[in-house]
């Protein structure tokens, strides 16, 4: 499934609760734009409290604006999650009752062709996999990306020179996303079938379990227990480690920058104290939504792969009615004429 076939068919879920979404975006965006100012505070503060004559009431009004910054940054936050929270435990909801509604009108020929336990892992694990694409990815995403968008027009304002080091992190962070993105995806895929395989399998030996016993196949039904484990931990692994090498990645490339900014501040350019101090937070600040957009792609592939799952079941053909008869009457009188068993 590919990321357009993905988002317009979630999308299909989504529209009902648009406002909701535009109302959490809005307020995840005020919460960080907010955010984004506090490396100008801090810096005012060291310049005119710091570095010049100390003054009680200019001390008051900073004290009071940071106080402030964070309070309704919080409070824009918290809302925000509060709203996203709703809206994706209601996708989950609504997935469900189709997922369900479908499966009465599957043909019999469905459930002699996808063991129990697969099916019931769709219903179970794979769609909430994708309430994080409802909710959590999307904010996450609308909080990083405006983060980076604020902090990097803010570094450019601040000094351009010195801010032309981001320019050559984003090829490279592109770069990283783009070879991870194909290995991550697979892997969940991989995940995803253990997990209903093993669901499966759970349902056969405790629904079974006297046959289990009666033909002593404890250690063989063990044996495929544990190697079936053993591959759901190396898929995610795999996941995980991908995941670690991107951010990784993306640490060791600010670290750089940060290191080139404190050495050309330091040499080259002139700046105060306040001036260096509010650049040097802001990208600071630049860390955490860029490993936060990095570290997005591993749950939109797993939401991917989950939803390939999902919405494969959701659109299986149902079963029709192909009965030429139809009984005006039924007395509900059964005879059963030359039967036998011998």
């Amino acid at each position: 499934m590919q990321y357009k076939q993905f988002f317009s068919r979630l999308f299909f879920y989504l529209k009902a609760h648009i406002g909701k979404l535009i109302f959490t975006s809005v307020m995840m965006m005020f919460a960080t734009a907010l955010e984004s100012s506090i490396p100008e505070i801090t810096g005012r503060i060291v310049d005119e409290l710091f570095a010049a004559e100390r003054d009680q009431q200019t001390a008051l009004i900073y004290a009071l604006a940071l106080f402030g910054v964070i309070v309704l940054s919080s409070i824009f936050a918290m809302t925000s999650t509060a709203a996203s929270s709703w809206v994706s435990n209601k996708v989950i909801m609504d997935l469900r009752v189709d997922m369900f509604a479908k499966l009465l009108r599957l043909p019999k020929s469905y459930f002699d062709q996808h063991p129990t336990g697969k099916t019931l892992s769709k219903l179970t694990f794979d769609v909430e996999q994708i309430a994080a694409a409802a909710s959590s990815i999307w904010l996450d995403f609308i909080k990083s990306s405006m983060s980076v968008i604020i902090l990097v027009g803010y570094l450019f304002y601040k000094n351009w020179q010195l801010s032309l080091t981001l320019l050559i992190l984003l090829p490279l962070v592109y770069l990283a996303v783009k070879l991870s993105s194909n290995r991550m995806r697979s892997s969940s895929i991989k995940v995803q079938n253990s997990m209903g395989r093993m669901t499966h399998l759970l349902d056969e030996n405790i629904s079974g379990s006297s046959l289990v016993k009666i033909y002593h196949a404890q250690e063989q039904e063990s044996e495929k227990f544990n190697d079936l484990i053993k591959n759901i931990r190396q898929q995610r692994f795999k996941v995980d480690m991908t995941g670690a090498f991107n951010t990784g990645f993306v640490n060791i490339l600010i670290g750089l920058s940060l290191g080139s900014v404190v050495y050309f501040s330091s040499t080259l350019l002139a700046m105060s104290a306040g001036e260096f101090l509010s650049f040097f937070t802001a990208m600071g600040m630049l860390v955490k939504p860029a490993k936060s957009l990095v570290n997005i792609n591993k749950p939109l592939q797993t939401a991917m792969a989950a939803g390939e799952s999902v919405f494969g079941l959701i659109d299986e053909d149902e079963e029709h009615n192909s009965g030429t008869k139809q009984l005006k009457k039924s007395k509900g009188a059964i005879k059963f004429n030359q039967v036998s068993f011998g």
